[in-house]
C-alpha cells in the first residue's frame, strides 16, 4: 500500500449541485482519481492523491468545484490536503471560496499552502456559505470538507447592530 494518500471527502450540506473542476494539481504524488458531482445535501468523493513512487515523498494537492444558483451566480471553491512525508508538520487541509474562477494550477497550490486558509465563509444569495476543512493524521488521511449554507441569525443581528 502506498505511504501518504489522501483521500478527500466533500459533505455537501447546501441545495446546491457542486460541479468538479476536471483540473488537479499535485505539488507532491499524483492524483489517482479526480473529484466527482455533489449532489444537494449528500456526501461525495472530492479525489484521492497518493505519493509517487519516488522514496521519501508526501502527497499534496488542490481541488475545485463550483456551483450556480438559480439566479445565475457562481462561486469556486478551492480545497487543498497535505500529506508529507518524514516532516514535522503535520497533514493539514485549507479552502477558499472566490467569484471567479482563477484556475487550478501552482500559484493556486501555493496562495493555499502559504496562507493556510482552513475555514472560510462567504455571503451568497441572502445568506452565508461556510466551508471547513480536517484531516486525519494517518499515512491514509481522509481530508473532510464541509460546506454549509446558513440562514442569518436576524434576532443576533440586531441584537449587535443596536450596540
Amino acid at each position: 500500500m502506498t505511504k501518504n494518500q489522501i483521500l478527500f471527502s466533500v459533505d455537501n450540506q447546501t441545495p446546491f449541485t457542486l460541479v468538479p473542476n476536471p483540473t488537479t494539481f499535485s505539488d507532491w504524488g499524483d492524483f489517482a482519481a479526480g473529484p466527482t458531482t455533489v449532489k444537494p445535501f449528500q456526501k461525495g468523493d472530492g479525489g484521492h492523491v497518493m505519493s509517487s513512487q519516488s522514496p521519501f515523498v508526501g502527497s499534496a494537492g488542490i481541488v475545485g468545484y463550483s456551483l450556480t444558483s438559480k439566479n445565475g451566480a457562481s462561486v469556486y471553491i478551492r480545497l487543498l490536503a497535505s500529506n508529507p512525508y518524514l516532516s514535522v508538520r503535520d497533514n493539514w487541509a485549507c479552502v477558499s471560496f472566490a467569484s471567479s474562477d482563477y484556475g487550478i494550477n501552482q500559484e493556486a497550490y501555493n496562495h493555499h499552502y502559504y496562507n493556510e486558509p482552513r475555514h472560510a465563509s462567504m455571503e451568497f444569495e441572502g445568506r452565508t456559505l461556510k466551508l471547513t476543512s480536517n484531516i486525519g493524521h494517518a499515512d491514509c488521511a481522509t481530508a473532510t470538507f464541509v460546506l454549509t449554507y446558513l440562514v442569518p441569525d436576524v434576532y443576533q443581528s440586531s441584537f449587535i447592530n443596536q450596540g
